[in-house]
């Protein structure tokens, strides 16, 4: 049962991710479409969060590796 919890955690994270690449890469494109600045920062933003996030997992993945 366990490895079916750590399992499904991991798909969330892989979703997380994957979910927050695309907006990355959308804000980016929006960038250049619109010639608006704004939309790079906000694609810096986005993949500074989605780094924070796989630096997490992984620091959680480290723990439960750990306990077991």
């Amino acid at each position: 049962m366990r490895r079916s919890v750590t399992n499904s955690e991991n798909d969330a994270y892989e979703k997380m991710v994957a979910g927050l690449r695309h907006a990355e890469e959308a804000a980016a494109e929006l960038a250049m479409h619109r010639s608006d600045p704004m939309f790079m920062q906000i694609a810096t933003n986005v993949g500074k969060m989605r780094e924070r996030i796989i630096r997490v997992g992984h620091m959680a993945a480290v723990k439960r590796v750990g306990m077991g």
